[in-house]
């Protein structure tokens, strides 16, 4: 904006607000997390703001959104921060069971859906006092947000973040059919009539992407993966979906068969992300720990169903 900042206008606590209304877009959320009253939020985001010549956070239907000169600001000052604090504080060890930490952590609603029971789990019985506050949407780039600080991690299948080094590979799917079996000794009725998921800015969107591409009109689009499940239910439409996701409604109701789709779609790799200016972090190394055993806890939800049926008369292609 042309406008000289001096380092003497700028004090610790400023920074300090600054960095925590990027991650929370919030003043109420802000001064919890700083310890703070809400007004004496309110008082130093004023104060920045007439420092910088800028609102810095403008409010919308998602809460306060930074400024294209906040957004700018973020990496290096979220940078600047934490090697002060490292340089002042040296890590002396992360104690889960002592910890009062909150981690923000975005992670897809498949994934929710399949981690996260796990993941409480677990970490309730190691840091009952560690809290976690899950996102399914941001407003912005991902790998924005995890390098300024505004989140610990990202937890998905994620195409926009699968150049990032800091990252590790959880598990490899692809999409089935899932459908209810019908009554034994009565076959299919007819060709397969699909229900899928055209998921908003997510990579699912793919799939519905891929139907249109084919000329193939799903009977039923949703916009989340939820709603399918429940209509399978005395209708013979197959929902497309992803095979884990298709392996945890089967065990957990009688009469679900997954099938081979008679077309290809994507493969998806569900990874988990964090930034390179974590790497001193105990804290995001534990909580990676936790997240890499919850995966491992869904046992056999991970694994290719052994018989994966396929319509008759149809053909990969």
């Amino acid at each position: 904006m042309g406008r000289n900042i001096k380092l003497e206008q700028l004090d610790f606590r400023l920074l300090k607000v600054f960095i925590a209304m990027l991650r929370e877009r919030h003043v109420g959320r802000a001064a919890d997390a700083l310890g703070m009253s809400q007004p004496a939020v309110s008082t130093q985001l004023a104060r920045l703001r007439g420092i910088a010549g800028d609102p810095l956070f403008v409010r919308n239907a998602q809460g306060m959104q930074p400024t294209p000169l906040a957004r700018e600001w973020a990496t290096p000052v979220a940078g600047a921060l934490a090697a002060l604090e490292q340089a002042l504080n040296p890590p002396s060890g992360f104690d889960p069971a002592a910890s009062r930490r909150s981690f923000i952590v975005y992670m897809t609603d498949v994934g929710q859906t399949l981690i996260l029971n796990r993941l409480v789990s677990r970490i309730a019985a190691a840091a009952p006092g560690v809290r976690l506050r899950m996102v399914t949407a941001w407003e912005g780039a991902l790998a924005e947000r995890l390098d300024d600080g505004a989140l610990d991690l990202a937890v998905g299948w994620i195409p926009q973040l699968k150049a990032r080094k800091t990252s590790t590979l959880l598990f490899k799917d692809r999409y089935v059919g899932v459908r209810e079996a019908p009554p034994r000794g009565r076959p299919a009725a007819g060709p397969a009539r699909y229900a899928v998921a055209d998921v908003p800015r997510s990579a699912h969107q793919i799939v519905a992407e891929r139907f249109r591409l084919r000329a193939l009109e799903p009977v039923v689009t949703s916009s989340n993966f939820f709603m399918l499940s429940e209509l399978l239910a005395g209708t013979s439409l197959t929902a497309v979906v992803p095979g884990h996701l298709a392996r945890l409604w089967a065990s957990r109701r009688d009469g679900l068969r997954i099938e081979e789709l008679p077309f290809q779609l994507p493969g998806m790799s569900i990874r988990m992300h964090w930034s390179a200016g974590n790497w001193r972090d105990e804290g995001i190394d534990w909580l990676r720990g936790q997240v890499v055993a919850s995966v491992r806890d869904c046992g056999a939800l991970l694994e290719p169903p052994r018989e994966t049926r396929r319509r008759a008369g149809t053909a990969k292609t």
